[in-house]
């Protein structure tokens, strides 16, 4: 019969355990300065049950413990929280007097009992635990929460979760939450992110570092991917240990020709670090959409210095996180947008720039935020992102360059060698297409007329187009009869790019228009880089 007393005894005390969990979440027991009308308790109540708290009990232990408030016919919601205070809580859910031990010298304590006495809540503080006070298995308290400066609070790291270990569930809370959840200092941070490409599909590294003394379950963290600002992917993160650094290595894919912005972002819900939760990177895929295009290292006195970006790709792209490196580590930084299709130019200052070039498109210059003069001779330019993502590099030397003469690019999409690169021959084009543009330089010269035969007294032209093999070269173009006599110079030792044109009205050099017939146009160019010389002779028929 005693036998069966016992275990119905532990029955019911078992059954009282499970039903009646309600637990001291959070306490105030030392405010700053006066303790009088400063100290709260609050309570958590995790189950999915109400619980009547009519009868329980709130002690605190010095030396034993003692009731301190005995509660009245008081509900308790599921997922709730019961704020008990003094005078001076505001929101304070029950004002009453506490006057909690504030610990200094040995444990003191705090207790949560039952109506019916068979279950306690109890947290021990401080050390040693002189005066044998007891814990909720009935044993001398062997583990202790911390005693806590004057302001904080003494809270669970997880609201509700009890293990009856007191160094385990407790921490010194700096931020109170009086009735609200708490956050325990859980700072997960990401350490490295690196991009890797193989055999052209795309990974995402990450390193993700718990800085905090808790671990980290695999189920309440992720991160989650963007690219290119657009949500890509979230995945749930490994568990992570105090102190340990993780791994994660995510397939992003492949990818069409451009630039791509990677961004990642850390998710969890008791992180109270957020500004190491997210890191960038970028990644090239194929060569730059975004080249250099012009650049105007030796402008006039009181001219601004200024670089033109062009952008050949089909979309646009925001040049935020680009900065142009010189070669002695000097930077420009700029902001804003690159149309496709479209030019950029970065300047010292707009204003000046726009003063010097009125015809400029306004809307395609910007003033950098930080400049660094350029050298008027030997120069590198590197055009990177602040990932350290390299887009292009340009090399020139400007010995024998002009002042206020622009170096300008031949071909945005061909490669950034000294080849594809000229002085302009109409100054400078900010923000337009370079003077010297050409879609590509061909082997041979050609010499092309349309209309042909024309009929310029009846007012029509005619356009002779050319294509040279240089960039630039001093063109001369001159019509001959079949007699061989010279009768009119269109374009006498003039400095050309590789492709232009030139409009004729079939009059001869007195103004008065050629009779019909068949004339030669004979046409010779010098390469101001090479000095070679290229020639090339074309018909032209004159009719009614």
């Amino acid at each position: 019969m005693k036998k069966f007393i016992i275990l119905l005894y532990v029955f019911f005390k078992l059954h009282s355990l499970s039903a009646q969990n309600v637990v001291i979440n959070e306490v105030m027991y030392d405010p700053s300065g006066s303790d009088s009308g400063y100290e709260w308790i609050e309570l958590y109540n995790p189950t999915l049950s109400t619980v009547n708290l009519m009868n329980w009990k709130i002690q605190k232990a010095g030396t034993s413990f003692s009731n301190v408030f005995t509660f009245s016919e008081i509900i308790i919601g599921p997922g709730s929280f019961l704020l008990i205070g003094e005078t001076n809580i505001e929101n304070a859910d029950i004002i009453t007097t506490l006057g909690f031990q504030n610990g200094g010298s040995a444990t003191d304590g705090i207790r949560l009992v039952s109506a019916d006495e068979l279950y306690t809540d109890t947290v021990l503080y401080d050390s040693p635990n002189s005066n044998d006070l007891e814990d909720d298995t009935g044993n001398i308290g062997d583990t202790f929460a911390p005693d806590v400066s004057g302001g904080n609070t003494l809270a669970r790291k997880k609201d509700g979760e009890d293990t009856d270990n007191c160094e385990i569930d407790w921490f010194e809370c700096s931020n109170p939450t009086p009735g609200e959840q708490n956050f325990y200092p859980i700072d997960l941070a990401v350490d490295s992110l690196e991009i890797a490409q193989f055999e052209g599909i795309y990974w995402v590294n990450i390193w993700i570092e718990n800085l905090s003394t808790e671990y980290v379950h695999n189920s309440a963290s992720s991160v989650q991917i963007a690219v290119n600002e657009g949500f890509w992917a979230e995945f749930d993160l490994p568990e992570i240990y105090p102190g340990e650094i993780i791994n994660v290595n995510i397939e992003l894919g492949s990818f069409e020709q451009g630039i791509y912005m990677v961004g990642v972002n850390l998710n969890y819900f008791y992180d109270i670090e957020l500004d190491n939760n997210s890191s960038n990177s970028s990644f090239l895929v194929g060569s730059s959409p975004i080249v250099f295009n012009e650049i105007m290292f030796k402008p006039e006195e009181d001219a601004p210095e200024w670089v033109e970006l062009y952008n050949y790709s089909e979309c646009g792209y925001y040049v935020d996180n680009f900065v142009i490196f010189d070669a002695s580590g000097g930077e420009i930084r700029f902001s804003g947008e690159i149309e496709s299709l479209d030019y950029l130019v970065v300047t010292e200052s707009k204003e000046l720039l726009l003063g010097k070039y009125p015809s400029a498109p306004v809307d395609k210059i910007i003033t950098a935020e930080s400049w660094t003069a350029l050298n008027n001779t030997d120069e590198i330019l590197e055009l990177v992102d602040i990932y350290g993502t390299d887009y292009e590099t340009i090399e020139y030397t400007g010995e024998d360059s002009q002042t206020d003469v622009s170096l300008e690019r031949i071909n945005p999409y061909l490669l950034s060698e000294l080849c594809n690169w000229g002085y302009s021959i109409r100054g400078a084009t900010p923000g337009q297409r370079n003077s010297i543009y050409v879609v590509y330089l061909p082997e041979n010269v050609k010499l092309s007329v349309k209309p042909n035969p024309f009929s310029p007294t009846r007012g029509e032209r005619t356009i002779l187009s050319f294509k040279l093999p240089e960039k630039l070269s001093t063109v001369t173009m001159r019509v001959f009869d079949l007699k061989g006599r010279m009768i009119k110079r269109l374009v006498d030792q003039t400095t050309q790019a590789a492709e232009g044109e030139i409009i004729w009205d079939g009059k001869d050099d007195t103004k008065k228009f050629l009779p019909i017939g068949i004339y030669l146009v004979f046409m010779e160019a010098t390469s101001l880089e090479s000095e070679k010389v290229y020639s090339q002779t074309e018909t032209i028929i004159i009719g009614k």
